[in-house]
């Protein structure tokens, strides 16, 4: 039995809806992939500063960070069912989470503030800073109060 050309079509359509998923899903992974790798470098110099202060941190390493002996985490995460495919860099360190979103458009909100792609390849936007400023501040503050126990 051959296909009828209304069932091709069909067929076809869906076949489009999928490849246009696929595209968005991989565009938006390599987005946040990258994302994570930028702000894992701006925490990396928020905590350097504080460790030259003679604090416990471990930072030689964007990849091997931890705050008090507690590791803080820089994920990106891809949250890809069809047709929809949403984006976000992940920091937590034991109960300090924040999340920047990789919107659609390409630009990224980080702590309520709206940034491209572009302004962040040109050097830190000052907003993107203070929030990565922020999450380390809290991170420490609540290892120091928790011992790194979730409440």
């Amino acid at each position: 039995m051959a296909l009828s050309e209304t069932s091709k079509v069909i067929l076809t359509n869906t076949l489009k809806e999928w490849m246009k998923f696929a595209v968005e899903r991989e565009r938006l992974t390599l987005a946040a992939n990258e994302l994570a790798a930028f702000t894992r470098k701006v925490v990396q110099e928020c905590l350097a500063f504080l460790k030259a202060q003679n604090l416990d941190i471990q930072c030689d390493s964007p990849d091997d960070m931890k705050i008090l002996g507690i590791a803080l985490h820089i994920d990106p995460i891809i949250d890809a069912t069809f047709p929809n495919v949403k984006a976000s860099v992940v920091l937590k360190c034991s109960g300090s989470t924040r999340a920047i979103l990789v919107n659609p458009n390409m630009s990224i909100s980080a702590g309520g503030t709206i940034m491209t792609f572009d302004q962040l390849k040109k050097g830190v936007p000052e907003p993107f800073a203070t929030n990565a400023a922020d999450f380390v501040r809290d991170s420490f503050l609540f290892v120091a109060r928790t011992g790194g126990k979730e409440e």
